[in-house]
């Protein structure tokens, strides 16, 4: 076990807190414990205005609680909004009761049995790529290997060409890293991805094959077949909600594994400890740091007063954190028991792909270990965390291995 390095915490005025400035980001988990403690709904003045929920029960409750707070805007999930867009993305923008039934739909597909089938192809790809920089003794393992394991995994699992991972990655992370500082670019890359989703859905209607969109032409709702503008708003979410996060998860497992060798070496002695360790690496890092909401009614929350048509940021990574639930929550205990996170939410929302990033995060680190056993940072200044706080995580984790660096 180990304990983050708390070394120089921003300390924002509530009122301009924002999620994604960079002393935030690097270190969020002093912010969240002080808010707990003195102002656990956090209002800031960021983006047009959001709440901000910081303890677990108050998360958890909010998140089952789709009554009053909505998902079921186009955009709201995300703060600010990543790009422009006049749908939404299905079921993630649905609310319940519609919400189940576009959910079942593409449940199966989900399901622990049709992922478990996909391991050999997921550590096929694990090596392929590893097997381009082995020899060179160094590696961006973020953007030489997860970014691409992610998205070529994205591809197999939905039974497109392997091929179009490439555009694939391209587009997401011009749409993630850029909704910031290049919020037009976004929206091309947004707009590509749209017209890559809206080709395969007119492919398939012409030459069905066994994919996932194929099975979505042939889905139906409220006895109809989904239309275009549906398969649509599952084709965007599918393919860019499990990508950065999913790299996220791997990155920042890769990098606390790195930095903590006496728990890097405890797991390579006892494998089946890493899905225990993927669960804490989950809860202590959580990849997905906050989603929004919208208020549909007034609520009070722990004694604060929310009015209605409010974004309120649903923050996992702080209940993920919050000492009332975890003992020590500020360590990272690979071998915690019971460990209640919530980084793939909860309610009628949790995360659809939840099986498929665990496997990759497992695969991913099984394979590292047993092809880069030494593998460590090359400098920890060189460090890049991705530019948003809401989805956190590296963007550049060079590493050396073998020979490399020396």
């Amino acid at each position: 076990m180990a304990r983050r390095d708390d070394s120089g915490p921003p300390d924002p005025a509530p009122s301009q807190f924002d999620h994604n400035d960079p002393e935030f980001i690097r270190n969020p988990h002093a912010v969240y414990l002080e808010f707990q403690k003195s102002q656990p709904v956090v209002h800031s003045e960021r983006y047009g205005g959001y709440w901000l929920l910081t303890r677990y029960h108050d998360v958890r409750n909010a998140l089952l609680d789709w009554q009053t707070f909505s998902s079921g805007t186009p955009g709201v999930t995300s703060i600010p909004s990543s790009v422009r867009r006049d749908f939404p993305e299905i079921p993630l923008e649905v609310d319940p009761p519609q919400h189940a039934k576009y959910r079942d739909i593409e449940t199966p597909w989900f399901s622990r049995a049709s992922v478990g089938k996909l391991e050999s192809d997921v550590r096929r790809i694990a090596n392929d790529l590893i097997d381009d920089f082995i020899g060179d003794g160094r590696a961006d393992v973020v953007q030489q290997f997860a970014v691409p394991f992610v998205s070529r995994v994205l591809t197999v699992f939905l039974r497109l060409p392997e091929k179009d991972a490439d555009d694939l990655t391209a587009w997401v992370s011009a749409i993630f890293q850029g909704r910031l500082s290049d919020p037009e670019g976004a929206d091309r890359a947004s707009a590509a991805l749209i017209g890559y989703i809206d080709e395969t859905i007119a492919d398939r209607r012409r030459h069905p094959a066994d994919d996932y969109f194929t099975m979505l032409t042939r889905a139906t709702i409220d006895g109809r077949p989904l239309n275009d503008l549906e398969i649509r708003g599952y084709g965007v979410v599918t393919m860019t909600a499990g990508q950065e996060t999913t790299v996220n998860g791997i990155g920042m497992s890769l990098w606390y594994l790195a930095e903590h060798p006496a728990d890097k070496q405890r797991l390579t002695a006892d494998p089946a400890l890493i899905p225990t360790a993927i669960e804490e690496f989950l809860r202590f890092m959580s990849p997905i740091q906050l989603l929004g909401r919208s208020t549909v009614v007034p609520v009070e929350v722990g004694g604060t007063k929310i009015p209605a048509g409010q974004t309120v940021a649903m923050c996992y990574g702080a209940a993920n954190v919050d000492d009332a639930i975890f003992e020590r929550p500020e360590e990272c205990i690979i071998d915690r028991r019971p460990n209640p996170h919530i980084a793939f939410g909860t309610g009628p929302h949790s995360c659809i792909g939840a099986h498929l990033a665990r496997l990759e995060m497992r695969v991913a680190i099984e394979e590292v270990f047993r092809r880069l056993p030494d593998y460590r940072l090359e400098d920890p200044t060189m460090l890049e965390y991705t530019p948003h706080g809401d989805l956190r995580g590296f963007w550049a984790l060079p590493v050396v291995f073998g020979d490399g660096g020396g």
